[in-house]
């Protein structure tokens, strides 16, 4: 192999590393941006607080392991995996994400 062809090898393996190089530099930003993703879902579907169940409605879970507080909207957790509590505001019981109305529920002692 003379020095020509030696040169040529060198100059195409310096070419491949590069393609290599970038090909890295993708990958990880294309990691770097599902994780990212993997991230927001996990806190978007992260359960605060412990549940309890109550005539068909979720509450906070007390340390006595009675219902605590207002219960959460289920068309919230079931559509958007989303923990949150609906209010009573002039005498009608609403969630302040989806609007929500309900009636009859019962709120429990802090």
């Amino acid at each position: 192999m003379d020095a020509a062809e030696f040169k040529l090898k060198i100059a195409d393996l310096t070419v491949a590393l590069s393609d290599i190089k970038i090909a890295l530099a993708d990958a990880k930003e294309e990691l770097s941006s599902r994780q990212s993703e993997i991230d927001a879902l996990k806190k978007k579907f992260a359960r605060i607080e412990d549940t309890i169940e109550h005539h068909g409605y979720k509450y906070a879970k007390g340390p006595d392991g009675q219902p605590r507080g207002a219960p959460f909207c289920p068309v919230c957790e079931q559509k958007e995996g989303l923990m949150v509590r609906i209010v009573d505001f002039r005498s009608v019981e609403n969630c302040p994400h989806c609007n929500g109305k309900y009636t009859n529920l019962r709120f429990f002692d802090e």
